[in-house]
């Protein structure tokens, strides 16, 4: 372990998952969205239609917590639900606007990649990718 805490390489994953979070998020605020809301909206492709379950794998959230964010959403316009699925379960899709957005964080989140990769060359690229991959792969277990 390093001899600072704040010197160790998990302290400076965590703060550049932090920092990155923000960067993505900061200019989205406007809109009404909040952290973790963006999961839902990228979840959602196109005209596509998912239920709350598929959802809720998807981003990894409770039904309850998909619930509360799911309101704010439909608030802002940016989902429309319908109720005709089967059994009658709720099926969300992106709105007009909500498609719009979802342009706008993948075009973000595209952009902030590439300034944080453009001096790693593609073996680093690749290297640092198997890498986080596996730090993701070894706490979920």
């Amino acid at each position: 372990m390093a001899k600072k805490l704040n010197d160790s390489p998990l302290y400076h994953l965590i703060e550049a998952g932090q920092l990155a979070r923000l960067a993505l998020q900061q200019p989205l605020q406007e809109t009404g969205i909040y952290s973790g809301d963006d999961a839902i909206i990228l979840a959602l492709k196109g005209r596509n239609h998912l239920e709350d379950d598929q959802l809720c794998a998807i981003t990894g959230m409770s039904e309850h917590a998909l619930q509360l964010r799911m309101n704010r959403l439909l608030s802002l316009s940016l989902v429309a639900r319908d109720f005709d699925g089967p059994e009658g379960k709720a099926r969300t899709r992106l709105s007009k606007s909500g498609r719009r957005l979802r342009k706008k964080i993948v075009m973000q989140w595209e952009q902030l990649q590439e300034a944080l990769m453009e001096d790693l060359g593609s073996r680093e690229r690749k290297i640092l990718r198997k890498t986080l991959k596996r730090f993701s792969e070894l706490l979920t277990l």
